[in-house]
């Protein structure tokens, strides 16, 4: 969308608010009443509908009194204003099935403008609906659970077995339970990010990623979307693999814990300007001044960590490990895809172009 405003108007800050109310308004209600978001929504308790309807509420009473009062120039500019006179060009008459393919075309303004509302509506509900009904209602247990086995852990080693061997017993207990921490904290952090679009968190969203590669290997990663991915891409899914021999189970435990906390560090690094399919500026800081893509190749060794033990779960026939092998290597490549049309993305940028000349790997350094 052109824009010859140089000053932000009055009247450009009520059309604003007035557009962002009511897209936010519709996506609320969307989320709402479809039955994929409204799945895991329980009846008691604070969920991530009642959040969402406070963000709305609170958006609605603060928002234009902020804009008034900052008249921040990216109003000049307005996404929710491009989507609603995209949405207006609908219901114009149009003579030929040329025209109409052309009205139905969106300009390349317009098209950012609508993925962007989808990353964050979208990533934003998901992340929250995580939080929400899965993280925080287990919280105190996990804290408790974790006191428990460190304790359990000192009188274990205390008794005899020596320190080494208590420690064993620790991680042996409490790795799932690291592992749900470490993705809270993680979904936390990206959820913040998802949820803001802010100069004061300097995580203003420069582009997204239209392309349908980009696009469809990213969300197929997700709920609801899974459920299809899934059904094309076998994997493992009657819970924890049993793994007999103690030392081989430390040791994928650790690597999974190691891998997903290499993850959290990355996603912290990014901050505020972490999220998918979209660029808000470049990160130069550990762990991305070694390889440019640690998330991802962390995300392939937790994919690996956890399909080994199909290799030793007795009752699983040899097709089904086959099966099951070539549904590790799908996932893969699927993060491999993300890897390659996010980095697609970012080098439009000329910081990332600048980025890439300094960082010369993606995956593993001096390798790959």
């Amino acid at each position: 969308m052109e824009e010859n405003q140089k000053e932000v108007t009055k009247s450009t800050i009520l059309k604003h608010y007035l557009s962002s109310l009511l897209v936010y308004g519709v996506v609320l209600l969307f989320i709402s009443f479809c039955p994929a978001f409204r799945e895991n929504v329980g009846d008691n308790g604070f969920n991530y509908i009642t959040f969402f309807v406070i963000y709305y509420i609170g958006y609605a009473f603060f928002a234009l009194p902020i804009f008034f009062k900052t008249k921040p120039v990216s109003i000049l500019n307005s996404k929710n204003v491009a989507i609603l006179e995209y949405v207006k060009k609908q219901f114009t008459k149009t003579s030929t099935p040329e025209e109409r393919l052309k009205v139905l075309e969106p300009n390349e303004f317009e098209k950012q403008s609508m993925v962007e509302l989808f990353v964050k509506s979208f990533f934003g509900v998901y992340c929250i609906n995580l939080i929400c009904t899965k993280y925080l209602p287990t919280f105190d247990y996990n804290i408790s659970f974790l006191k428990e086995m460190f304790s359990q852990a000192i009188t274990y080693a205390a008794s005899g077995q020596g320190l080494f061997m208590g420690l064993i017993q620790y991680i042996d207990d409490t790795s799932d339970m690291w592992l749900t921490l470490i993705f809270m904290l993680t979904i936390i952090i990206f959820a913040i990010s998802y949820l803001s679009d802010l100069n004061l968190f300097r995580n203003k969203i420069k582009s997204v990623d239209t392309t349908p590669l980009g696009i469809i290997s990213c969300i197929i990663c997700f709920y609801p979307f899974t459920i299809l991915t899934n059904a094309l891409v076998k994997s493992y899914t009657e819970g924890s693999i049993p793994v007999e021999n103690l030392a081989l189970r430390i040791v994928l435990d650790v690597i999974s814990v190691v891998a997903n906390l290499v993850i959290l560090i990355s996603v912290a690094r990014l901050g505020t300007k972490s999220g998918n399919l979209t660029n808000r500026g470049i990160v130069k800081g550990f762990p991305y001044n070694i390889v440019r893509h640690p998330n991802y190749i962390m995300q392939v060794v937790y994919i690996i960590a956890t399909t080994i033990p199909i290799y030793f779960v007795s009752d699983l026939s040899v097709l089904g490990k086959i099966v099951l092998t070539f549904g590790m290597f799908a996932w893969i490549l699927i993060f491999y895809l993300r890897a390659i049309t996010e980095e697609r993305h970012l080098l439009k940028d000329s910081e990332y172009q600048k980025y890439t000349e300094e960082v010369k790997y993606r995956f593993i350094p001096n390798l790959f």
